[in-house]
């Protein structure tokens, strides 16, 4: 089994979920596969709104703030809204392309390196500095300006997936389910559970 996580270090939910996929993926045997997208340009491109959050009334716009705590506080993982939002996104999602485009190993403790920069210690993940402290390694930052159509593919892919939001898991690139909290049903999925269609 597959599972495509779809995500954007922008996104506080996906943040939240990124917490948990590994672990889903670890108690399945699921071939995991972090997928990187731009979120603004999926909101774009599907006909949504680029900052769903500050075009919610003031009650749901509470109400967002509440429920992220309330599911940081129920997994047990760090969290703080930043004090920049919305998260300019393009550098850390270009970096984390340029690991694989040269050759560069495991992107994934970077990618985890910088949600936790972005969301349980308020760093801005656009200066360089605190990508590195991260784990960015030179050559990944100096490719970063090339990156440009590799992360303008990956979005496209995300679109022609379905995607319209994140995070999003796609089990066996046939199941697909939009946030954080569908992560039981991803784990039931991954087991042998078949959604109704």
């Amino acid at each position: 089994m597959t599972l495509d996580f779809w995500f954007d270090f922008s996104s506080p939910y996906a943040y939240l979920a990124s917490t948990q996929i590994d672990g889903i993926a670890a108690r399945t045997g699921a071939t995991l596969r972090w997928r990187p997208m731009l979120l603004g340009a999926v909101f774009k491109e599907v006909g949504q709104v680029s900052v769903p959050m500050a075009a919610a009334s003031p009650a749901k716009q509470l109400y967002y703030v509440q429920d992220m705590a309330r599911w940081a506080t129920w997994w047990g993982v760090p969290y703080r809204f930043p004090s920049a939002f919305p998260i300019r996104s393009i550098l850390p999602l270009r970096t984390f392309l340029a690991y694989e485009a040269l050759g560069l190993g495991d992107p994934l403790p970077f990618a985890r390196a910088v949600y936790h920069a972005a969301w349980a210690e308020d760093r801005d993940i656009t200066d360089p500095d605190v990508l590195r402290a991260c784990g960015a390694p030179e050559a990944a930052l100096a490719a970063a300006p090339e990156m440009k159509q590799a992360l303008i593919d990956a979005t496209s892919a995300a679109v022609a997936a379905g995607v319209f939001g994140a995070p999003t898991c796609i089990v066996d690139g046939t199941w697909l389910f939009w946030g954080q909290d569908r992560l039981d049903m991803v784990e039931k999925c991954l087991n042998g559970w078949v959604p109704p269609a």
